[in-house]
């Protein structure tokens, strides 16, 4: 077989063709730290790789929204636990109320105090979070929950939704409450259910007749213990979203270690590949300057 001169200077152009493409490669795996640079180099890893990082953006949203339920309710819970302090202080002016030696105006006084618990508790109860979306209008975030009709009269404008977030693969957990569960659903003390602001509506009511109720202390328990329930409840959703967001955190890491050992690279067998590589580059550079320097008329 006849070699020409110009096959033997082409296939020298490709061998160091050959070796700078398969080092720049090298230099540009030891540049960005990753393996596969493109689907091709290994299509199963870099198939699972997609995977991963798909589920690794899935747990991302689930911290995400762990986060949002958290602070929503940790938000709620503060409110509750002021309304469950006016409670608490209007529920000692009525046992203070009920001492026979007080006046009609003593009990007058006493009566402006719980207006202003009353207007406290109210404005509480309509309370928005950081986006301005009410806390206790269920699925109605966008409505007032509650309203002063006048006389005595007060109404829930929202429904009996609870907003419930994905935190985990299998768990949902509700980042509210309905109002009308928290505020509307008090003993009245005789059988009956009545509404958290018209028990100490019709408390002020008594004090101004100079004729406290007797059943007023019991309604105002019911309503603090409507409280103390709810927020007995947001502290378990609390901790089921802490310990949610801690496995969450795990499998995250669990994820993590796997796409690394698929697609990071190993920075020794590299560098080792990347100084091999550059020897046989050069290698080629002066095997091909000496091929090209050779001609028969050298000889003549």
């Amino acid at each position: 077989m006849r070699i020409s001169t110009s096959l033997i200077f082409q296939q020298g152009v490709n061998a160091m063709l050959d070796q700078q493409t398969a080092l720049a490669k090298t230099q540009q795996q030891l540049a960005t730290g990753q393996r596969i640079l493109k689907p091709s180099d290994d299509p199963s890893a870099a198939t699972r790789v997609l995977e991963l990082d798909q589920l690794v953006d899935t747990l991302q949203q689930y911290q995400r929204n762990s986060d949002y339920g958290e602070a929503r309710l940790k938000l709620e819970e503060s409110v509750l636990s002021d309304v469950g302090d006016v409670l608490q202080r209007v529920r000692e002016l009525a046992v203070r109320a009920n001492n026979d030696t007080l006046s009609a105006g003593d009990r007058n006084a006493i009566a402006v105090e719980v207006r202003t618990s009353l207007d406290a508790v109210l404005q509480l109860a309509n309370s928005t979070d950081a986006t301005g979306e009410y806390l206790f209008s269920g699925y109605q975030t966008g409505t007032q929950p509650f309203s002063d009709n006048g006389a005595g009269s007060f109404s829930y404008n929202g429904d009996q939704g609870e907003r419930s977030l994905q935190i985990g693969p299998t768990r949902q957990v509700s980042v509210g409450d309905s109002g009308d569960q928290v505020f509307m659903r008090v003993d009245d003390g005789a059988g009956g259910v009545s509404d958290m602001f018209s028990v100490l509506y019709d408390f002020a009511l008594d004090l101004e007749a100079n004729n406290p109720s007797t059943t007023t202390l019991t309604r105002l328990d019911s309503a603090i213990d409507e409280v103390l329930t709810t927020r007995a409840s947001i502290g378990a959703r609390l901790n089921t979203i802490d310990s949610q967001r801690n496995m969450n955190d795990s499998f995250d890491l669990l994820l993590q270690q796997n796409r690394s050992a698929l697609e990071d690279l190993d920075y020794a067998e590299a560098v080792s590949r990347f100084e091999r590589q550059l020897l046989a580059l050069q290698a080629s550079q002066q095997s091909f300057i000496k091929i090209e320097g050779l001609s028969l008329f050298n000889y003549l």
